[in-house]
């Protein structure tokens, strides 16, 4: 007993030490300001408790104000300080994947008995650590990586719980499934897998009339934070998504809702099917096609290859619509996908009782969720976020993988060979998810508003196009006399009525993204002024150049270094920039 409490020390220790590890890398590679998507809102909702976009993360945001008030009202600490969240959450995902390969390891033959470290929960905790889309979500103010943190600490308690009996920690359970939806749906993926270790538990016995109430009552306490949306939309703050009804709200009405069947199903996105080979978007044949070339293939095995192969070993053919695999100047990269092949196959021939939740992780977290989302052709952005806990499942196999191998060859040179799996993941990772240096998103949001006159109406179409603008007048103030209106949100009609009330009284921009969509539509004339149109009635008016000097020359500013990384959009973006605002131009 005395040698048993020693070794759920040590591994504890080592839980601890990993996720020091890895909020220590998180915290280095974290951006410092504002990103891309949904940041924008989710930092400047979590600062001022507003309502974001269907259906809320009000736990999440509960928690960012928290931390936010860490900044003691200093503006330019408050996006560091909400994204330093996500890579604390991502911290401790990763030591309780560690822990719960401890856990599916315990008395067996997947681990070396009598180690001072694991080394397959381990190197299971360091893939994931490392792996693309979990970095990815760790540096940046989004909801996957305090998702995941409620996904894996679900998992680890119903394990403990199946080797202890103790009733409470299923109510701690029932508590952080509720919160756990209150910061996002997908948190409830893990619930088949959690059914799963609790009738295998075999204390079901305890799940009386008396326990199941309390187990209930335990789940509706943690959803209270969506109080706050509809408290903080009756005080009608400056962005307000709630809509017609808190219902709606969260049924996502706002929202398309993909149906299971067809595949092909949105109709204006016929143009691309032809590309994915199909010819009758009615025939069940063309719809299997599309659903495993585009939707399973495209859509989630290529997320899948990018986590644990690297993109470096895959090539895309887009005329065939597939993928070669092994190239062989990378093909190192392919040892974690080998290692977690490895322990699905280990996993399932020796514990198979245990391999099942693991499958039910990742087939709900990854080709059930696929079928479910049924994606359209094209996504305005990557969707590997979506997979995450699949993702997780799969560094779970890794680490049993490594431990088998580790357990056969009890020799000190197996276990730096193992550790070679995380190391070749974070070489290859690092460069492309350090964003410490990266002001692109911050400084192409500053400069659309520095090109508006004062007491402006700024037209923006899409998230990129508003959310980091409303972060850089929500958080920081700058150039809170501008009034953004977003046509997504509001509707072209509603844009057009407010357009013709204004009737130019005053100055009046849109954005290229709102240009190339509406343009045709939009009145009066456009004239290019900094990164922004404005709206002139008449085409004589656009002749005048002293307005664009003066944008140009007083308003436009970037702090961008030679040495840092940026995405190929943005550095595409600022070359072009760079050639328009140069002094030569002017």
């Amino acid at each position: 007993m005395r040698g048993h409490l020693q070794q759920g020390r040590r591994e504890l220790v080592a839980g601890w030490l990993l996720a020091a590890v890895a909020t220590a890398v998180y915290l280095l590679t974290m951006s410092r300001t504002v990103d891309w998507w949904d940041c924008g809102e989710f930092i400047a909702t979590s600062y001022l408790l507003q309502v974001g976009h269907p259906p809320g993360a009000p736990f999440y945001q509960l928690l960012a104000h928290c931390m936010t008030m860490l900044s003691f009202g200093h503006p330019l600490w408050v996006a560091p300080l909400s994204n330093a969240l996500s890579a604390l959450c991502g911290g401790l995902t990763v030591m309780l994947l560690y822990l719960t390969l401890c856990e599916l390891t315990l008395n067996s033959k997947f681990i070396i008995q009598n180690s001072k470290l694991p080394i397959g929960p381990a190197v299971g905790a360091l893939c994931y650590l490392f792996c693309d889309t979990a970095w990815f979500s760790a540096v940046e103010s989004e909801v996957y990586a305090m998702a995941m943190l409620f996904c894996s600490l679900d998992v680890w308690l119903m394990l403990r719980w199946r080797r202890t009996g103790n009733p409470r920690l299923l109510l701690l359970v029932a508590l952080l499934l509720g919160l756990g939806v209150c910061v996002h749906l997908m948190t409830l993926l893990t619930l088949p897998a959690l059914l799963w270790i609790f009738l295998r538990g075999k204390k079901t016995s305890i799940f009386n009339l008396q326990f199941s109430i309390l187990f209930t009552f335990f789940i509706l306490l943690g959803l209270t934070p969506y109080a706050i949306v509809p408290i903080r939309a009756a005080a009608n703050p400056p962005i307000n998504q709630l809509g017609d009804s808190f219902a709606a709200y969260i049924k996502r009405d706002a929202y398309a809702h993909a149906p299971l069947y067809p595949r092909l199903w949105r109709e204006r996105d016929s143009a691309n099917w032809q590309q994915w080979g199909v010819s009758d978007p009615a025939s069940l044949w063309d719809n299997t096609r599309y659903y495993a070339s585009y939707q399973l293939s495209y859509m989630y095995l290529r997320y899948l290859s990018n986590n644990f192969i690297a993109r470096e070993n895959m090539a895309y053919n887009p005329d065939r619509k597939n993928f070669s695999i092994f190239n062989l100047q990378f093909s190192i990269f392919i040892l974690p996908f080998l290692l977690g092949l490895w322990g699905m196959w280990v996993q399932w021939r020796r514990r198979r009782g245990d391999f099942i939740p693991v499958l039910l992780l990742f087939l709900f977290g990854g080709i059930i969720l696929n079928l479910y989302l049924n994606h359209p052709c094209y996504e305005p952005r990557e969707r590997d976020y979506a997979y995450v806990l699949s993702f997780y499942a799969f560094a779970l196999w890794i680490g049993i993988g490594a431990g088998s191998i580790a357990s056969k060859f009890k020799i000190q040179n197996s276990k730096l060979l193992l550790l070679l799996a995380p190391l070749l993941l974070a070489l290859g990772n690092w460069p492309d998810h350090d964003r410490s240096r990266s002001h692109a998103v911050h400084d192409i949001a500053l400069n659309h508003l520095q090109s508006c006159d004062p007491d402006a109406i700024l037209i923006t179409y899409g998230d990129n196009d508003t959310f980091p603008l409303w972060y850089l007048q929500q958080v920081e103030g700058r150039r809170t006399d501008i009034e953004i209106h977003n046509v997504n949100l509001e509707g072209y009609y509603a844009i057009r009525t407010l357009l013709a009330d204004n009737a130019f009284r005053r100055p009046v921009y849109v954005t290229q993204y709102t240009l190339d969509a509406l343009g045709p539509y939009l009145p009066g004339h456009p004239r290019c002024e900094g990164l922004c149109h404005r709206l002139l009635p008449t085409a004589d008016a656009a002749g005048d150049p002293a307005p664009l000097r003066r944008h140009l020359a007083d308003s436009i500013r970037w702090h961008i270094t030679p040495t840092e990384y940026l995405d190929p959009v943005s550095r595409s973006f600022l070359a072009t920039a760079e050639k328009i605002f140069s002094p030569s131009r002017k």
